[in-house]
């Protein structure tokens, strides 16, 4: 199981394909490589028409002894329909690394040291641009982490730790806290992200510095060059490189003013 998510370009691939077949077809294709890539490491060397397989629950697949569902060389085959769109990647004004970059997935479920990694990238004080919108978000709109709170309590299957992180700030008026359930409530239950969603989410997680003025912020050109220059290095650790991926994504979102599509 996981969250798949698009930067939806309105290219041509997506286009041709439709967003949705796009999508299945690429969470195909992944599924196929990592069920073959995995096979082979424990020493199967048969051809992938020879190994058959079963989608689990969950979505994924797994080896089937008993000859029943599908081989990998079929999911192969159905995914084939991809090459002929995948050529016009090279041309993606997003920049991406490497062709359907745009359609990602985060893996159920989140270890929780994933979400101690997130939770620590908010600002370490309110008095700052992302510190000040921050808690106007949390004020205004309904960001209470429920949706987060509801698969976090039927098992390990969605989240690893059976309690949130969180973050507290000391200010007049008393402090103000906010827990990885209202987090991941406004990156993956409010529906497709708009790209000023996308612009507060990286402000908050500080793709872009969480000092950044407010003038900056309003200002067309110097938000677009601030954005540009937004770097995130890639995460050593794969788990956390998966949500390092994600909050690159709000950064070209924002930046090329386009949304990303949401599907958990």
């Amino acid at each position: 199981m996981a969250i798949d998510y698009l930067l939806a370009m309105g290219c041509e691939p997506h286009e041709r394909l439709g967003v949705d077949r796009l999508v299945g077809l690429h969470r195909t294709r992944i599924m196929a490589r990592a069920a073959l890539a995995h096979l082979r490491a424990e020493g199967d060397r048969r051809a992938p028409a020879e190994i058959e397989l079963q989608v689990a629950t969950g979505g994924g697949p797994a080896a089937s002894g008993n000859g029943a569902g599908v081989t990998l060389q079929a999911m192969f085959d159905e995914a084939s329909a991809l090459d002929e769109v995948t050529p016009l990647c090279a041309a993606c004004p997003a920049g991406l690394p490497r062709e359907l970059a745009c359609h990602r997935r985060i893996r159920y479920p989140i270890p929780e040291h994933v979400e101690a990694w997130l939770i620590g990238r908010l600002p370490a004080t309110l008095a700052c641009t992302a510190g000040m919108l921050l808690a106007r978000g949390l004020a205004e709109l309904a960001w209470n982490g429920e949706p987060t709170a509801r698969l976090r309590a039927s098992g390990p299957t969605y989240f690893e730790s059976r309690a949130p992180y969180g973050m507290r700030w000391d200010r007049e008026g008393g402090p103000l806290e906010v827990s990885s359930d209202q987090l991941f409530h406004m990156m993956f239950f409010v529906g497709n992200l708009a790209p000023s969603h996308c612009l507060m989410l990286a402000l908050f997680c500080g793709v872009l510095p969480h000092d950044i003025s407010l003038t900056d912020l309003r200002d067309d050109a110097a938000r677009t060059r601030a954005l540009a220059a937004a770097e995130l290095a890639p995460h050593p650790d794969p788990d956390i490189e998966q949500i390092a991926q994600f909050l690159r994504m709000l950064g070209v979102a924002a930046r090329l003013d386009v949304p990303i599509f949401i599907d958990g």
